[in-house]
């Protein structure tokens, strides 16, 4: 703590707390290969990983966490044909 003269304010200086937060990563998949595949390769390169294979279970995720990013599969969306 700094202490400035008498009927001064003072000044705390206090340190960052060194605290490590790991980023989290939604995978998103139905095919279980391709969201294993994913898994890997997110948690290789230091991410924690959450898998999701259904809407409700992404609702789920996203009720208790907020990731970092979120990993979809481009086929999960097909509109029906006109």
């Amino acid at each position: 703590m700094v202490k400035a003269s008498p009927g001064r304010f003072e000044t705390k200086v206090v340190a960052a707390p060194a605290v490590e937060v790991t980023p989290w990563v939604l995978v998103f998949m139905k095919d279980p290969g391709e969201r294993q595949s994913a898994v890997q390769v997110w948690e290789s390169a230091g991410f924690a990983v959450e898998i999701a294979s259904t809407v409700e279970d992404v609702l789920e995720c996203l009720a208790v966490m907020t990731p970092l990013l979120i990993v979809t599969d481009d086929r999960l969306y097909r509109p029906a044909p006109r």
